[in-house]
């Protein structure tokens, strides 16, 4: 079972980067660095899954906790239906896939063990669903307020702000949004800073505002088939 210090001493290749290289005529975005907690924000057919799944390729040590059928590859070793395949120490990443029935109890027993051992990022692809439906809000919060003191990271996916804690996105060094309108956008305003209300506002499909704290915001787009972020800082 990985333990807190499993990241320094696994025999495994190091972690890689933490976000692709873009090419040199664009501004490098922002870097996301174990311990930092991530907030993705964007409807359906946006691209947020495609966005989570290419930051998350720079993370070696990670559980996806995939509550939803998609076409999205997370590029993890192992997909297993029970906490229990996160066991398996011959593997560093999985996707967490419980029968539907199963799903709140899997999870809750997965985001225990994530507590329990450290070290890893866990994404979870569905805000609203894990913390209403399934009532996983007080686990995912505790990994949240207190994951960064065993170097956990957790990133979090969500449609619309306005329909979930605000807690969750301030608690975020880093805001990922794509377009947004009206109450979701003021609310996303009032955890991060208006520059970010105003960019999401007026961004062209499959964009996105990059937020970092205190206040930078990079504003830019994942091509997919160049495996690169490509944007610029607002000013």
């Amino acid at each position: 079972m990985p333990s807190f210090s499993r990241p320094s001493s696994s025999p495994r290749n190091p972690q890689g980067p933490l976000v692709a290289t873009p090419s040199p005529e664009q501004a490098s975005p922002p870097r996301w660095v174990p311990s930092e907690h991530l907030s993705l924000i964007g409807q359906t057919g946006t691209g947020k899954s495609t966005l989570a799944a290419f930051l998350l390729q720079g993370r070696r040590y990670k559980v996806v906790f995939r509550s939803k059928p998609d076409t999205v590859h997370y590029n993890t070793d192992r997909t297993v239906k029970t906490a229990a395949g996160l066991d398996d120490t011959r593997y560093d990443s999985f996707t967490l896939v419980p029968r539907y029935q199963q799903q709140a109890r899997e999870f809750r027993l997965a985001t225990e063990r994530v507590w329990q051992q450290g070290g890893w990022t866990a994404y979870f692809d569905e805000l609203f669903y894990l913390s209403e439906r399934l009532r996983l809000g007080e686990p995912i919060e505790r990994l949240l307020t207190q994951g960064r003191s065993k170097n956990i990271s957790v990133a979090v996916g969500m449609q619309r702000p306005a329909r979930v804690s605000r807690f969750a996105i301030s608690e975020s060094t880093h805001v990922l949004s794509f377009g947004l309108e009206g109450r979701d956008a003021k609310e996303l305003s009032y955890a991060t800073t208006r520059a970010v209300e105003d960019a999401v506002k007026a961004l062209p499909h499959h964009h996105f505002v990059w937020f970092k704290r205190p206040r930078t915001v990079w504003v830019g787009t994942l091509d997919v088939r160049a495996g690169e972020l490509r944007g610029h800082y607002l000013t």
